[in-house]
């Protein structure tokens, strides 16, 4: 990481590195507190796909699921009972595959698990965070200068965000940390793309396209931001105005890209069809204009969803309508949807899209008020509890080898989490004091650039735009909100550096009149 600015004193490389250093232990600091990475009932459901996806490429390798499920089949046979997989989410129609999860996060955990090395993922993570900071600070550094060496102003950022969410989703062996390091990437195109230097809009298009193709939400986060990235692009100059947006684009098109060469693969490999979670479906049963559809027209055949609607009448305990259990629950108590037959939920599954504009036109308003509720909702819940494994996942990943340290199993701070009713206030003073400054710096005039300012709208725009997908179109969760909001603190701290910037011209321009 080069250091350069135009405006501060020296640093020197030693300095650059120890700033560096001291931002990659900032975002270790659960981990290393920890003494374990922190993982998620999906952490094996992405290993087993992603070691299936291997071996169907030709890859060998011993499965990392080998020693669980070596167990479970004597558990099993003992009890004289068949026992799935430890990921128990899957859709198990025949000739089907489960597109809810990326399957290239998925070969990316399964080949570190191969090495024994899941904790590179950890490292993926604070590389992409490093890389979507330093890009924009880079350009912002080459345009204006900067009070500090560059490799302070990438580092204080992040050590300042890591008082937040940041170091728990560092360690969390999940594809979240992408969420918010496509946010970062997508404004800084639409913001410097036009004048970025064409290997910096290469890499910031890489690291973009990678974080895009993580997760399923994510494509719809980018695409969602398209059109916020036409407005402020054209709010700030009209000239060349569609070539930030053709870059970001160029991302969502990457997501697309592989969404169509998955379906392709799975027809040419495995003969299969990819279906993904009726998360869509779940989500407007559970806030009200889905079920009250269901009631008025099924049974109906051919309304592929009333199938569901009839397995939601098998129990009348009202917690089966979350749209949690709705998906994953397969208790006869809280479970529908997965105690349908294998066909029958492919049919659901497939027709959620077509489910949802059905309902949107037959209840508008409804529909509308729930997904501004949802967005509401989302947007406020920011704790890190879902980071934090439980018993039950502790036990969902037990025996899944991989780690190059220890074994999937509780850790310092996961074993007794009292401490996190005090830090969720903390954390939630942090982020409202956090948006405050941000609010005060973007309107005062003349403090920060316009272009810093701009950055910053579209970032608090990303963190909305993951609160619409992720609130309103699938299930409100801390998880989802804690993921992005530590981008709150991250940008008030870059205002802040060029605040102080303008201030130290401001002083220096007084003192030589």
């Amino acid at each position: 990481m080069a250091d350069g600015h135009a405006t501060g004193s020296g640093g020197g490389t030693g300095r650059a590195i120890l700033w560096v250093a001291a931002a990659v232990l900032a975002c270790l600091s659960v981990y290393l507190i920890n003494g374990r990475p922190l993982f998620y009932f999906d952490t094996v459901g992405y290993i087993s796909q992603g070691h299936t996806g291997l071996r169907q490429l030709g890859i060998p390798g011993e499965s990392p699921l080998a020693i669980r499920m070596e167990k479970i089949k004597a558990e099993k046979a003992a009890q004289g009972t068949v026992e799935p997989a430890p990921d128990t989410t899957e859709i198990e129609a025949e000739n089907t595959v489960d597109g809810s999860r990326s399957t290239v996060y998925a070969l990316t955990a399964a080949l570190l698990a191969h090495a024994h090395a899941l904790e590179g993922l950890m490292a993926l993570n604070i590389a992409a965070v490093l890389i979507a900071i330093w890009l924009p600070m880079r350009v912002a550094s080459r345009r204006w200068g900067l009070p500090v060496p560059l490799s302070e102003a990438v580092a204080l950022p992040v050590i300042i965000a890591c008082a937040g969410s940041l170091p728990f989703f560092v360690a969390y062996l999940m594809p979240d940390t992408f969420a918010p390091v496509l946010l970062l990437v997508i404004a800084t195109l639409t913001v410097f793309g036009r004048s970025m230097r064409p290997w910096e809009v290469i890499l910031a298009i890489l690291v973009g396209i990678f974080a895009v193709v993580s997760h399923l939400s994510h494509l719809a986060i980018a695409l969602v931001m398209v059109p916020a990235a036409a407005l402020v692009s054209v709010a700030m100059s009209r000239q060349r105005w569609w070539l930030p947006v053709a870059y970001v684009c160029l991302i969502v098109g990457a997501g697309f890209t592989e969404q169509s060469l998955l379906r392709t693969a799975a027809k040419a490999v495995a003969h299969s069809d990819v279906v993904i979670k009726p998360y869509i479906t779940a989500r407007l049963i559970e806030d009200g204009p889905g079920l009250k559809y269901l009631d008025r027209y099924c049974p109906d055949d051919h309304i592929p969803t009333c199938k569901l609607h009839a397995a939601l009448q098998w129990s009348d305990d009202p917690w089966r309508i979350t749209a949690t259990h709705i998906v994953f629950e397969t208790s006869p108590r809280l479970g529908s949807f997965r105690l349908m037959t294998p066909e029958d939920q492919k049919a659901v599954a497939d027709d959620q899209v077509g489910f949802f504009f059905d309902v949107l036109m037959d209840q508008p308003v409804g529909v509308t008020m729930a997904l501004m509720r949802n967005v509401l909702l989302q947007s406020g819940w920011v704790s890190v509890e879902m980071t934090l494994p439980s018993d039950t996942i502790v036990a969902q990943n037990a025996d899944v080898t991989g780690l190059a340290f220890g074994s999937f199993d509780h850790g310092r701070i996961t074993r007794d989490t009292a401490w996190l009713g005090p830090v969720t206030l903390w954390h939630q003073a942090f982020y409202i004091a956090s948006l405050v400054v941000v609010l005060a710096l973007v309107l005062l005039p003349r403090r920060v650039p316009g272009e810093v300012k701009a950055l910053a709208v579209m970032v608090i725009l990303g963190i909305l735009a993951n609160a619409l997908v992720c609130g309103g179109i699938s299930q409100p969760a801390t998880r989802y909100g804690a993921r992005v909001i530590w981008l709150l603190p991250m940008t008030a701290t870059i205002l802040m550096i060029f605040a102080f910037r303008s201030r130290r011209f401001e002083a220096a321009a007084e003192a030589r009149a």
